[in-house]
Order: structure tokens, then C-alpha cells, then sequence
């Protein structure tokens, strides 16, 4: 039974140190997402950069807190749908104003959109699906 419980307590620590580490990451790119934005002027690599920061910082809390509720599922689902959004916005800028990506021209933007539309936004799909389906299941109980 000693064993049992240790096992356990060293995943809730192992756990709570990788939260801790996703949102000091996240923190990172928020970071460097303000700097691309202000010192480089890269307006749409600072904007994607500041977005998927954000984005772990809220997993790491989220995880940090150990349990998931409607309202944190509805905050990770509106920060990955704000992602997609970010990336469907970066497409529109690298075809309609490839010259807002400086020297990379609009491909990057067009490659890098895709890139975040693509995986953000079926997760998007996915996490409202598992939302719907978690809180129906808890509120039949």
C-alpha cells in the first residue's frame, strides 16, 4: 500500500512540474511574440508567437489545477478556436498583403497559417465534442 502511494505522489509531482515547465514555456513565446511585434515589426509572427504562448500558459494552469470544469474546458476550447482564427487570418494576409511579411514574402504567412489552421482547427471540432460529451455524462449523475 507504501508503494501504491508513493507512486502516486511522485505523478502528481511529475505532473505538476510539467505544468509548471508548459507555462514558463509559454511565458517564453509570449515573450518573444512581444518582441517580434515591437523591436522587429513582425506584426503576424509576433501576433501567432503571443497566441501559442498563451495558449500554454493556460494548458499549464489548467493541468496545474488537476481537474478540468466547464469553465476551463470552455477556456482551452476558445484559445485553441482564437488560434485557428490567427492562422485562417495569416492565410488572408500572406494572398492580400504579402508585402506585411516583410522579406519572407506571403508564403510564410500562407505556410505558417495553414500549418496552425490545420492543427488547431479540427482540434477546435475536437475539444468542443469532448466538452459536450464530459459535462452531458456529469450532469446525468
Amino acid at each position: 500500500m507504501e508503494e501504491l502511494e508513493a507512486t502516486l505522489r511522485d505523478a502528481r509531482r511529475k505532473k505538476r512540474r510539467e505544468a509548471i515547465l508548459l507555462s514558463l514555456v509559454g511565458a517564453v513565446f509570449v515573450a518573444a511574440g512581444v518582441f517580434l511585434l515591437f523591436v522587429v515589426k513582425s506584426p503576424w509572427m509576433g501576433a501567432m508567437s503571443i497566441c501559442f504562448g498563451l495558449m500554454g500558459i493556460l494548458a499549464g494552469l489548467v493541468e496545474l489545477r488537476g481537474r478540468t470544469t466547464l469553465t476551463t474546458d470552455i477556456m482551452l476550447t476558445v484559445s485553441c478556436f482564437l488560434f485557428a482564427l490567427t492562422g485562417a487570418l495569416m492565410i488572408f494576409s500572406g494572398v492580400l498583403a504579402p508585402d506585411s511579411w516583410g522579406w519572407r514574402g506571403g508564403r510564410a504567412g500562407i505556410i505558417g497559417g495553414g500549418l496552425a489552421l490545420a492543427f488547431f482547427g479540427p482540434g477546435t471540432v475536437i475539444l468542443v465534442i469532448v466538452t459536450v460529451r464530459r459535462h452531458r455524462a456529469r450532469s446525468r449523475r
